[in-house]
């Protein structure tokens, strides 16, 4: 798969996910839209050096080590781009992160293993 329909299929899961994440739990911040923007807008930022760690990764520790390396270090800097930009509390913000990160790498692992990869 393309990187660009990789990061378009994060975004259309993350997105979503953290407006009703934040708009379910009733949470003080800018807004679940802001939560929903600062969530797509946080993705496009790591994406690209996800992408590029993960070709680098791979071959020297493995699928396995190396996604669930990168995947906590994505889930702990969007979390920190989440909470400052709809000034959601820090704890928060990192659940909505990981919720959203486990949700679009999952779909991601699908479409790998779907695909034939795995």
């Amino acid at each position: 798969m393309p990187e660009v329909e990789a990061l378009a299929i994060s975004a259309a899961v993350e997105a979503p996910l953290a407006f009703a994440i934040v708009y379910l739990a009733k949470w003080r911040c800018r807004g679940p839209w802001h939560v929903a923007l600062a969530s797509a807008v946080a993705t496009a930022v790591t994406h690209p050096q996800l992408w590029e760690a993960a070709f680098w990764a791979y071959p020297r520790f493995g699928v396995w080590p190396s996604l669930v390396a990168l995947e906590t270090l994505v889930v702990l800097v969007e979390g920190l781009l989440i909470a400052w930009m709809a000034m959601l509390a820090m704890p928060r913000a990192m659940l909505v992160s990981l919720g959203c990160n486990t949700a679009s790498c999952l779909v991601g692992l699908w479409f790998w293993f779907a695909g034939g990869n795995g």
